[in-house]
């Protein structure tokens, strides 16, 4: 059986290049998605405006770009210009919950209507020059609605179907539905990913003939080392945690980009013996200096 792939979520507000780059020094994830860029018919970027947008990312980075996008012609001139930047998989979400991206009828919500999905795809993969990658619920109200799903992308050949395991009206609480995947996930005729709260290498255990591997989204944060830990490498030889950590940690300090990582210490804070002490003695800090020097102190 070939070694399953293990690609890191892109997070939006929590994945950027500092992360990305630190990430891809510790080793196991074989891509790693970009948070997604619009793909709207009234804007299409020009390239060295895309190009710049990944510019801060080190070349260690194997990058997935991810677009949002209702309309076949937008994505298809954005992942062609993507292709020609060296780009050669694109990834659509279908799969965000957020609701104001819901209720401009994307992300999510293009799963409310198959007929009009299986139109948009029949309108967008054979004029695309990047192999197509796509990320979906396994429902938008309902995880009964996934076997349905399942077959409007069987009509399509793509490099793989990512999904996260919750539907769009859980956001992401509440449990994954994680045996519903694997009871219809078998049927699609495309590889298939799974995601949904794999926290550590004992979880990513499914055992289908087309599963292509594993999306780790906020246990990649708590835990950076989980891509190697999965595949059964030696991790004593990369960034500890507390190297990881401090490390990212220095970077927004200097850049003054507390917010941000005040959102990361929210999982960091999970590998401490009393979590919610140590991320409220964070909270409170709003000099990038003081910040750094409890970080250190914790460790």
């Amino acid at each position: 059986m070939a070694e399953k792939i293990v690609q890191l979520a892109p997070l939006l507000g929590l994945i950027d290049a500092p992360f990305m780059n630190a990430i891809a020094e510790v080793g196991g994830f074989d891509e790693i998605f970009a948070p997604y860029m619009l793909a709207d018919e009234r804007s299409i970027p020009k390239p060295q405006v895309l190009a710049r947008r990944f510019s801060d990312i080190s070349k260690r980075v194997n990058l997935v770009p991810q677009l949002l996008s209702n309309n076949a012609d937008a994505f298809v001139a954005m992942a062609n210009i993507l292709y020609d930047l060296g780009y050669p998989k694109v990834n659509w979400n279908m799969g965000c919950p957020i609701k104001f991206v819901v209720s401009r009828n994307r992300g999510a919500a293009l799963l409310r209507d198959l007929g009009n999905l299986e139109r948009l795809l029949s309108n967008t993969i054979g004029r695309l020059k990047p192999e197509l990658s796509v990320k979906i619920r396994i429902g938008v109200d309902s995880p009964d609605e996934f076997p349905a799903i399942i077959e409007v992308f069987n009509k399509f050949k793509l490099n793989e179907l990512i999904v996260h395991s919750r539907t769009a009206v859980q956001q992401y609480s509440g449990e994954p539905y994680r045996q519903t995947f694997i009871d219809s996930a078998g049927n699609s005729l495309n590889p298939i990913v799974y995601n949904g709260d794999i926290t550590n290498a004992a979880e990513a255990n499914i055992s289908l003939p087309n599963l292509k591997g594993y999306m780790i989204g906020r246990g990649a944060i708590t835990n950076p080392h989980i891509g190697l830990q999965i595949k059964g490498l030696p991790t004593d030889k990369v960034l500890t945690f507390k190297q990881f950590a401090t490390e990212i940690t220095r970077w927004y300090c200097a850049h003054g980009n507390l917010n941000r990582l005040k959102e990361l210490w929210k999982y960091f804070a999970k590998r401490f013996d009393k979590p919610e002490e140590v991320f409220a003695k964070l909270q409170t800090i709003n000099d990038s200096e003081k910040f750094y020097e409890t970080v250190e102190s914790l460790f």
